[in-house]
């Protein structure tokens, strides 16, 4: 993420890979996003967002497999808050212990 700043100007015209592609070529994996709502300037959480929006039909119709990603967006800084936590740990041990 620095180098998105350093080499590209925090510009996304000039990132050479798409964020939303990304995340969804990671299907079917399991994959847990917290995206608080107050990360600015470190994070704009609207790049979060997209991207989301862009990957369920991948994980939901071709592989069936919705369950498996999950956003969620605390109202907090650049945290990772108790209950943010504690939904992560659940949704990882749901896929890790199976």
């Amino acid at each position: 993420m620095p180098r998105i700043e350093t080499d590209f100007g925090k510009d996304p015209a000039r990132v050479p890979f798409d964020f939303t592609e990304i995340l969804a070529s990671l299907a079917p994996r399991p994959v847990f996003v917290n995206a608080p709502l107050r990360d600015a300037p470190d994070f704009e959480v609207s790049g979060v967002r997209d991207c989301y929006e862009a990957a369920p039909p991948v994980y939901r119709d071709v592989f069936g497999a919705a369950d498996r990603l999950r956003v969620e967006y605390p109202d907090a800084g650049h945290d990772f808050p108790p209950e943010t936590r504690q939904s992560c740990y659940a949704f990882l041990n749901r896929f890790l212990r199976s």
